[in-house]
């Protein structure tokens, strides 16, 4: 009877863990960015790294941290773009990146990011152009002439696309990919229950012989 009884259980856990969505596809991935750019930028999501994708931000003025959100849906890669643009001096683009949720991971194969010269491909001809073959650094939060600027990493670099003193607009990207899902809840559910329905059968057993 206890042989029999695991053998539909376990079927029936197959069954659910087949049928049941997992963990992470009715989780929601909030992406939240916090970007000082000298002297202003409009950032996007695209699924298509040639495409400029969907602005969810923007913002003029070189002495202040503007922060954005976004959501991302359940098993889409995406690439997140910033558009900067100077107006006068030198040009810079320092940001913090996070992500909230188990659905997405940046190109760090981390939940947050910040500007550096490593993470992000940049160029000053638009999307689907070609990257340059480095990122520009100048230097990481609080250099001059900038200071430190508030809700953003004091690790994270200030970057552009070639020469920041002559280039007047310069294109960035990185990627957020989504992740494999997670175990099922249902079925760790059904696991438990299943257990517990062994157990039971076991005892009875005992007291009845």
């Amino acid at each position: 009877m206890q042989t029999k009884l695991f053998i539909h259980f376990a079927i029936a856990l197959l069954l659910v863990g087949s049928a049941a969505p997992s963990f992470a596809s009715v989780t929601t991935t909030q992406l939240n960015s916090s970007i000082s750019m000298d002297n202003g930028y409009e950032v996007y999501l695209a699924t298509s790294d040639s495409d400029q994708g969907i602005s969810f931000g923007s913002g003029n003025d070189w002495t202040t941290t503007f922060q954005n959100s976004a959501a991302l849906l359940t098993g889409v890669d995406y690439y997140l773009h910033v558009r900067g643009y100077d107006q006068g001096g030198i040009a810079g683009f320092l940001g913090e990146f996070s992500l909230t949720g188990l659905g997405h991971v940046f190109s760090n194969n981390s939940s947050s990011l910040t500007t550096n010269t490593i993470d992000w491909k940049t160029n000053n001809t638009g999307w689907g152009q070609s990257y340059l073959a480095s990122v520009t650094n100048l230097g990481t939060n609080g250099v001059s002439p900038w200071g430190a600027r508030p809700n953003i990493a004091s690790a994270a670099t200030w970057i552009w696309a070639g020469d920041a003193n002559t280039q007047d607009l310069a294109y960035f990207s990185t990627k957020i990919s989504a992740v494999s899902a997670v175990p099922v809840p249902a079925a760790v559910w059904m696991f438990g229950t299943g257990l517990g329905l062994l157990s039971l059968n076991a005892r009875r057993k005992a007291l009845n012989s």
